[in-house]
């Protein structure tokens, strides 16, 4: 049976092949709405954190001087399974979004709204409106951009990345020729000098 010990916050360390990414700005308004409501999972023989590196991290920078721990005794090999596992794990989770909409919408009507949630109106007006036009059947790329401003282009560095999975490639090729491009891994909108923002080994990017 797994115990749960408080410990000091640097009494373990970062996974040093944690190859995750993760959020430590949403995870530490959750950590400061609702506490440490599981514990992270650490190595027992190196004190490496292999489930929960990016809520050791959050805690740190609130200051948080102890956390919750549960240490497990495996080797090197499993623990690195494990540490790949659990972000994996997260990866492949998907919504139910009629429930997910109706949960939101239930949080959204109290006083503190969607506050500790990880979500806000503005999402729950996407998820509505994204729900809404898949029923009436009137869900298209092209339909979505009409009345929009035009987009100027600034100062041409990347401020943010969308990454699109395509179940086949029958989806992707119908998706590059609505929008009249051709079909690459990468492509910058609307067009790029194939350097500010990129390198020079990506200038393949470039759609001009």
């Amino acid at each position: 049976m797994l115990s749960i010990e408080q410990i000091k916050i640097d009494g373990v360390m970062p996974h040093p092949q944690n190859v995750r990414q993760g959020d430590v700005g949403a995870i530490s308004e959750s950590l400061k709405v609702h506490g440490q409501y599981r514990p992270i999972v650490i190595q027992k023989s190196t004190n490496y954190i292999i489930a929960g590196n990016h809520t050791w991290k959050a805690a740190k920078s609130l200051g948080w001087k102890e956390i919750a721990v549960t240490f497990i005794d495996v080797d090197d090999e499993q623990a690195l399974r494990i540490l790949l596992m659990d972000n994996r794990s997260n990866d492949l989770a998907t919504y139910d979004d009629s429930g997910l909409i109706e949960l939101l919408t239930q949080l959204a009507n109290t006083p503190e709204s969607l506050e500790g949630t990880g979500f806000d109106g503005d999402d729950l007006d996407q998820l509505i409106r994204f729900e809404q036009s898949i029923s009436e059947g009137s869900l298209s790329a092209i339909d979505e951009w009409q009345g929009m401003p035009e987009f100027e282009q600034g100062d041409r560095k990347s401020a943010f990345r969308v990454i699109i999975h395509f179940p086949t490639d029958q989806d992707a090729d119908t998706f590059f020729k609505r929008i009249e491009r051709a079909k690459k891994a990468n492509m910058w909108w609307p067009n790029s000098d194939g350097w500010v923002g990129s390198t020079r080994t990506e200038q393949y990017v470039a759609d001009e």
